[in-house]
């Protein structure tokens, strides 16, 4: 199984290479290599905007955290900045556009207007900064960054953040589930996709199925995303625009399986 760093390291390879590319006849090939970033730098700035996309989610009408920003702002050190020829920044923010509108649409997230993403510098940052907007609305104060990739394990309940809350789930075949949810961050996913937090690999669930989240109320809701056939909470099918409830006792339906919600705490 190949490992999930070197995907991501081949994925920051080729959105480098594309960049020197596309600079082609504005820069000699010597002059682009001095003047831009590694791939690994690149995949660490990939990684950082998709943190904060995570983290900036807001609810949706029906509760959900999946309204994402649709503009990013990435300002770069003075350091960083006089290494990096316009051109390449002008590069940078169109390809890092697209990663951005993919990550956002295979998420199944949604924005208020057209996803842009501007480069520019801040004379005074010890670090790169990501701002996330939303449409309409003035920069935040703070860039909006987790210390961590959201949805990750913490340690012992009297070590959890405030706010978290854990969900365990269990499958009818025994299989046995746990996330954590916050009201400042992503939803948990159940589907057939490899990334989801519950995993279920059968071709009666949808690659994203349907999600967890934590209302800012304290509330655990789930929700349908459209799924081919439907989830269910005790046997009563969501609707379209419904954020369910849940709690302990409850039993999901999603494909040919059955998820009972153990305990939430």
């Amino acid at each position: 199984m190949a490992d999930q760093n070197d995907s991501v390291l081949d994925k920051a390879e080729s959105l480098a290479r594309r960049i020197l590319e596309r600079l082609g006849s504005k820069v000699d090939a010597k002059s682009a290599g001095q003047h831009s970033l590694s791939p690994r730098e690149v995949g660490e700035l990939t990684s950082r905007i998709e943190r904060v996309i995570e983290a900036s989610l807001r609810e949706d009408g029906r509760g959900v955290k999946r309204v994402a920003a649709n503009r990013y702002k990435i300002l770069f050190t003075y350091e960083e900045t006089s290494r990096l020829t316009p051109q390449y920044m002008e590069m940078l923010a169109k390809e890092l556009k697209a990663s951005v509108f993919e990550y956002i649409t295979n998420r199944r997230y949604e924005t208020r207007g057209p996803v842009e993403v501007e480069a520019g510098s801040d004379l005074f940052a010890k670090t790169t900064v990501i701002k996330p907007l939303f449409e309409g609305e003035a920069e935040v104060e703070k860039p909006i960054e987790p210390p961590s990739k959201p949805g990750a394990r913490g340690g012992r309940d009297q070590e959890r953040p405030p706010g978290l809350r854990s969900v365990s789930i269990q499958s009818a075949d025994g299989r046995s589930f746990r996330v954590e949810l916050k009201p400042d961050s992503a939803p948990a996913y159940i589907g057939r996709a490899s990334t989801n937090a519950i995993r279920i690999d059968d071709s009666s669930i949808s690659r994203l199925h349907a999600s967890i989240a934590e209302r800012s109320n304290g509330e655990v809701v789930i929700a349908d995303l459209g799924s081919s056939n439907g989830t269910y909470v005790n046997d009563r099918l969501l609707a379209a625009n419904e954020a369910r409830v849940l709690n302990p006792g409850d039993v999901i339906g999603v494909g040919d399986f059955k998820l009972s919600v153990v305990d939430i705490a």
